[in-house]
């Protein structure tokens, strides 16, 4: 009996290594996607770009065994079935060669890496914490000394599977420049900083997080991100707020906040609603993107699956529909940027999707892992006006956020050993990671 606990307790310890190398590889990845496709392609060794989506596919057969065999979890079980379910709807509506099928699961299957750790927290780890760390700072640096270096990835053509694309370019938006640093995309060196600096914030003290603010807003403005200005800005009151509540509130305030900022994701059917073919270009030039969306973005992929593919109304029309792998589709001149989260995931997995929102916010209330739960809240406002497949780090923390929902008690037990592993006496951990109340 020993002996099977004992081999029991290696296999685990086996497949959360093998998670936290997957989740390691994507974040570096993407983290200096510019520099690393560059130096690859340079040297012959593009292959090795694939080896975190290899890994995901790994991570995907762990998630469902565990899910199906050991933890007989229902949630777990209908999002497996629902996932499956979509790839088949996508060979159906636009997926009719296997390059563009691989590239729609690829584009998916982060969120299963971020899944496997619905029993652990794999900022536990030190060493792990210390390359996060690494990786926010190098992000920031390499994003405000781009005004200044003209770094040799930017306009790169890469080759992939016989087709040429731009990798990283040099965006403008109203004359003012985006950088995008070591990664090569403003929105995904935007999102590399402000989401890595979340993961460590929590445990670092008051004097750290503060002092790491200016480097932050300085990044984020030279992406010209508003919507990662203004997220960072809403987690910097947090910060402060849960410093001068007692720390035997602050996971339930996190909690509400979470349940609160799902009301987010009702705002693009309200303003579709309200504010349907008003000219907001009109009342201010800065309006002009919102309405964009308003009125073109946000309702145009439903009004073309509704012509198209009407039974994907109800079913999707499958995983990779309008994101980036419809593009290499016969479809892609009815492909539109979908700039939400929450809306495209629907528009590819149907009213199944609608159903796991529902259950993800009625288990809301028994999430215990406070870094997970302000993950969630956070992305909950920034996904209302960013589609976050791509960078594929982005897709894994929404998987990683979310994941205690396939968990059961098990998941509580883990999470109050995770926060009493934690460093006596530092502020920052006691400010965020308080005890489950």
């Amino acid at each position: 009996m020993v002996n099977d606990e004992q081999k029991h307790e290696r296999l685990e310890r086996y497949i959360f290594n093998y998670c936290v190398i997957a989740f390691l590889l994507f974040c570096l990845r993407d983290g200096y996607t510019g520099s690393a496709r560059y130096y690859l392609q340079m040297v012959n060794l593009s292959i090795l770009w694939f080896i975190p989506d290899i890994m995901a596919f790994g991570c995907v057969l762990i998630f469902s065994y565990l899910q199906i065999f050991k933890e007989r979890n229902p949630v777990g079980i209908f999002f497996i079935i629902s996932f499956c379910w979509s790839v088949y709807i996508s060979t159906i509506f636009m997926n009719d060669t296997l390059f563009t099928l691989f590239s729609s699961i690829k584009m998916f299957i982060p969120m299963f890496v971020g899944f496997c750790f619905y029993k652990r927290t794999v900022t536990d780890i030190r060493w792990l914490q210390i390359v996060l760390v690494i990786v926010f700072f190098t992000s920031s640096i390499g994003i405000i000394l781009n005004p200044y270096v003209e770094y040799p990835w930017v306009g790169q053509v890469l080759e992939t599977f016989g087709g040429a694309r731009e990798a990283s370019k040099l965006w403008w938006t109203g004359g003012v420049p985006r950088y995008g640093g070591f990664a090569g995309d403003s929105t995904m060196a935007g999102f590399m900083t402000l989401f890595t600096y979340l993961l460590v914030s929590p445990y670092r003290g008051i004097i750290f997080n503060v002092a790491c603010w200016p480097l932050i807003v300085t990044a984020l403005y030279l992406t010209n991100s508003k919507t990662a200005i203004g997220l960072f800005s809403i987690y910097a009151v947090l910060y402060l707020y849960m410093n001068v509540i007692p720390r035997d509130y602050r996971v339930r305030v996190i909690r509400t906040f979470t349940q609160l900022s799902f009301i987010c994701l009702i705002v693009p059917p309200i303003l579709m609603i309200t504010l349907g073919g008003v000219d907001l270009g009109a009342i201010d030039p800065k309006l002009e993107s919102l309405a964009d969306r308003i009125n073109n973005t946000w309702n145009g992929p439903f009004i073309w699956v509704s012509e198209l593919f009407p039974g994907g109304m109800f079913t999707g029309c499958g995983i990779g529909c309008y994101s980036y792998p419809m593009s290499y589709t016969d479809l892609a001149k009815y492909n539109l940027p979908l700039d939400n989260f929450y809306m495209t995931t629907f528009l590819m997995m149907g009213y199944p999707f609608l159903l796991f929102v529902a259950l993800l916010v009625a288990k809301v209330p028994v999430m215990r892992d406070p870094i997970k739960l302000s993950i969630l809240m956070l992305w909950n406002v920034y996904s209302v006006t960013v589609q976050l497949y791509g960078p594929s780090y982005a897709t894994l923390l929404y998987g990683y956020a979310i994941s205690e929902v396939f968990g059961r008690v098990s998941v509580r037990r883990s999470s109050i050993r995770s926060l009493k592993r934690a460093p006596e006496g530092n502020p920052g951990l006691q400010t965020i990671a308080a005890q489950p109340g």
